[in-house]
């Protein structure tokens, strides 16, 4: 298995996965998600490729994408200053869970956030979304705020 930075050519891959985990929001929170036929545009995917502030990179077996990871650098405004990497998505293909290239594209992301002077990492992830939160838990994170909500 290869880590590498995606790449305009890898669009058909990254929309597959992308769908599998929006089904997975879809199906989690049908209130808030609704079906898509693609996640990222070819033109939204062309600007996460391309923008120096997004880090974009997949798990590679045999020229088939079996994961990605895609983060971004932020800096809080409001709060103590620190440049943080805020990791948008995460996925392995279902068909190769398990076999750790989550924990591989985690650390990976980890390592890039950290070359680029980022102090912090942070995601959210949904209540619903129980693998998730124990393989974060896994990787030493842990819950950083809550956010309620109530139906009106």
């Amino acid at each position: 298995m290869e880590i590498r930075d995606m790449e305009s050519k890898d669009y058909p891959e990254i929309d597959r996965l992308m769908k599998e985990l929006h089904e997975l929001h879809v199906k989690g929170r049908p209130d808030l998600y609704t079906e898509l036929e693609h996640p990222y545009s070819r033109e939204e995917f062309e600007k996460i490729v391309s923008n120096p502030g997004i880090i974009a990179i997949l798990a590679e077996e045999k020229s088939v994408v079996i994961g990605l990871c895609i983060g971004t650098l932020r800096k809080k405004s409001g709060m103590v200053e620190t440049k943080t990497m805020y990791i948008e998505d995460l996925i392995v293909d279902r068909n190769f869970r398990g076999k750790g290239i989550a924990s591989q594209l985690y650390e990976e992301m980890e390592e890039r956030g950290r070359n680029t002077g980022a102090k912090r990492l942070d995601l959210m992830v949904w209540e619903f979304n129980s693998d998730a939160k124990r393989f974060y838990e896994k990787q030493g994170m842990r819950p950083q705020r809550y956010i309620y909500e109530k139906e009106l």
